[in-house]
């Protein structure tokens, strides 16, 4: 059985920069496995590179670079910008790298052997931005929707896939596993897609030399479509099944039967159909497993207006990071907008979201939180208190946390999950306003004291609580909350499954404002 959830981005074009648009979807894949991880469940997240596509070889040519030179160049910019956005991937493939070219031309190979790939002349309509053939109907007269650029006929005698051939088998897997494609309501546009008939689509290319040679016509390399879509079985460690070959140290032995099939593809809505048609149609043919799950997310806009590299209106991550800081930047385009739906970005919105959640409200619950603490309780371990006369909401409340959670993972949703965080970052800010601890200790009688202990131990445990949940979110600053809770940093594997209300003391250190407010932009 697969004992790992296996999760994946699309892995990006290098003919440009990456931007916003695409950090959004690094950042929900990385916010899902960090989430599944703390709470004790295994994973493998993998995004990266894809390298064999026209446009990248004409990005190339224009810095005066072979096509490896240039793709070298932006695997070190874009994995160095990733870096500073803490996405913590175990694997960044390259559709260049050795094993990926292996396990392509293995896999090209087997469906020629079966007669699913044949030669044949196209003609047709062909968008470089999408790297993808058109009919007429599927473009605004003759524009590609997607790009809103020209889309040009060419005519190539090219290698085809038999994708018609899968078109019952693909309905049918809609309509046994209502589940595949998420959200729900874009499965509809994909069902109708193939009810209108599917046509075969090319997987070589023979106008240009960059990409995986064809295993049977070295004159032809694979497109890039085929050629991208294998990723997914490459970094899953395919290539050590096809050879028999030793697996590296420290590896399971089941490499690519823990990892396949994979728990969910994380993709724009833009590529949907070759997710939930190509691919699952190409699975079939080489007799391999379905991923579980593809999640299609939507666009982050900018005034209205998608991100795009082809229109020019791109923002990048490190542009904004160093405005905000990573921790805001992560937290904005996790929290503000609806992962399955389109999303805006706005440096002032982002500043104010900033301000509003991690400044004023989780931020200054802990700083006047650990302040107290200090001032009512000095040089004192803060121990559980023996008994408790207010307190046992909040920590029903924060006992409920975890499943909501876990809900919010389930359904690839990290607004809902920061949404039950920061309810809980209020009910802690609330209880500070109903139980007045100031006026607790002015009291200063045994019985108020004991109160006074009690409210303050909450606070110190829910605030535990709330970092621990935000670890996922906000990898960054988080760990100085435990520093100056006076407690030791929670391993990142099952700290959230780990938790339990009651179980450790507090010292607190002196506190400093972790999240400052943020000042708009000139």
């Amino acid at each position: 059985m697969k004992k790992t959830n296996y999760i994946t981005t699309a892995i990006v074009y290098p003919n440009s920069r990456i931007h916003v648009g695409w950090a959004w979807e690094c950042l929900g894949a990385d916010w899902l496995a960090r989430g599944l991880s703390a709470l004790g469940e295994k994973t493998y997240f993998v995004t990266g590179m894809d390298e064999h596509s026209v446009k990248v070889q004409r990005a190339a040519e224009v810095k005066n670079l072979s096509p490896q030179s240039y793709c070298d160049q932006m695997s070190e910019d874009i994995q160095k910008v990733l870096t500073q956005m803490g996405i913590r991937y175990d694997r960044f493939i390259r559709t260049s790298d050795a094993d990926h070219q292996c396990v392509v031309q293995s896999l090209v190979q087997r469906a020629f052997d079966q007669g699913d790939i044949y030669k044949a002349k196209y003609e047709g309509f062909y968008c470089e931005g999408c790297e993808a053939f058109y009919t007429e109907k599927d473009l605004k007269e003759g524009v590609c929707p997607a790009h809103n650029k020209s889309a040009k006929w060419i005519t190539e005698e090219n290698y085809f896939f038999r994708l018609s051939k899968y078109q019952d088998r693909l309905l049918k897997l809609f309509q046994d596993q209502p589940t595949f494609l998420q959200p729900e309501y874009r499965k509809a546009e994909v069902v109708n897609f193939i009810q209108a008939g599917l046509k075969d689509f090319s997987i070589s290319r023979s106008t240009f030399s960059w990409g995986v040679p064809l295993p049977f016509d070295s004159k032809h390399v694979v497109y890039v479509w085929f050629d991208a879509l294998i990723n997914y079985l490459t970094a899953a460690g395919l290539e050590f099944k096809l050879k028999n070959m030793t697996q590296p140290k420290g590896e399971s032995e089941n490499l690519f039967e823990n990892n396949w099939p994979a728990s969910v593809h994380i993709i724009g809505k833009d590529i949907t159909r070759f997710h939930c048609v190509y691919w699952p149609a190409m699975l079939m043919s080489l007799g391999i497993a379905l991923p579980e799950r593809v999640f299609a997310h939507g666009f982050i806009q900018v005034k209205g207006d998608r991100l795009s590299k082809s229109s020019g209106n791109v923002v990048t991550p490190d542009e904004v990071m160093a405005v905000s800081g990573a921790d805001p930047f992560r937290y904005y385009l996790l929290a503000e907008n609806q992962f399955s739906q389109d999303g805006n970005f706005s440096i002032d919105a982002l500043v104010l979201k900033n301000n509003a959640d991690l400044a004023n409200d989780f931020g200054n619950l802990v700083n006047r939180s650990i302040n107290m603490a200090r001032k009512y309780f000095p040089e004192v371990l803060i121990t559980p208190p023996k008994q408790r006369t207010h307190s046992l909401e909040v920590q029903a409340s924060f006992e409920k946390l975890i499943s909501e959670l876990r809900l919010a993972l389930d359904h690839i949703e990290p607004s809902e999950y920061v949404l039950a965080c920061n309810a809980r970052s209020r009910l802690l800010n609330l209880y500070i306003d109903q139980t007045k601890p100031w006026a607790l200790a002015k009291l200063n009688t045994e019985a108020s004291q004991e109160q006074l202990h009690e409210v303050i131990y909450t606070l110190l445990e829910g605030i535990r609580w709330l970092a621990t949940s935000f670890i996922p979110v906000l990898p960054f600053k988080i760990p100085e909350v435990f520093n100056q809770l006076g407690i030791a940093f929670p391993e990142a594997f099952g700290s959230l499954k780990a938790l339990e209300w009651g179980e450790l003391s507090y010292k607190p250190s002196q506190p400093q404002p972790i999240y400052p407010r943020l000042e708009l932009p000139q």
